[in-house]
């Protein structure tokens, strides 16, 4: 059977911009971060939305980590912080743990 990649979609807090993709870290309409409390949600048509080979690509399957410096998210390629250059070997958590600390990780859209 053949592997799927799906691409999670989350909710602007600020202006309400619903479906955002996740390789977004910011809302693709007022351009505000998305934070800690972001939860994801899968589409509801999975087969339409499973990542083509171009975009499989452009993202990544690790999570994204949290600077211990500055509370920046970035890529799980980056090796250091993209906003203040903070190794990413001194920082403790990446997305996905905070989410399993808080018991928000994904959930179904209603």
């Amino acid at each position: 059977m053949e592997e799927k990649r799906i691409e999670g979609l989350w909710d602007c807090a600020y202006c309400g911009q619903v479906g955002i993709k996740a390789r977004y870290d910011a809302c693709t309409s007022c351009d505000r971060p998305r934070g800690i409390e972001t939860v994801f949600y899968l589409p509801d048509d999975l087969d339409a939305a499973t990542l083509t080979e171009e975009e499989k690509a452009k993202t990544t399957n690790g999570p994204d980590w949290l600077c211990e410096y500055c509370g920046s998210y970035n890529k799980c390629t980056a090796t250091c912080c993209e906003n203040c250059a903070g190794d990413k070997t001194e920082s403790k958590y990446n997305y996905g743990m905070l989410h399993k600390l808080t018991g928000k990780l994904f959930r179904k859209k209603n």
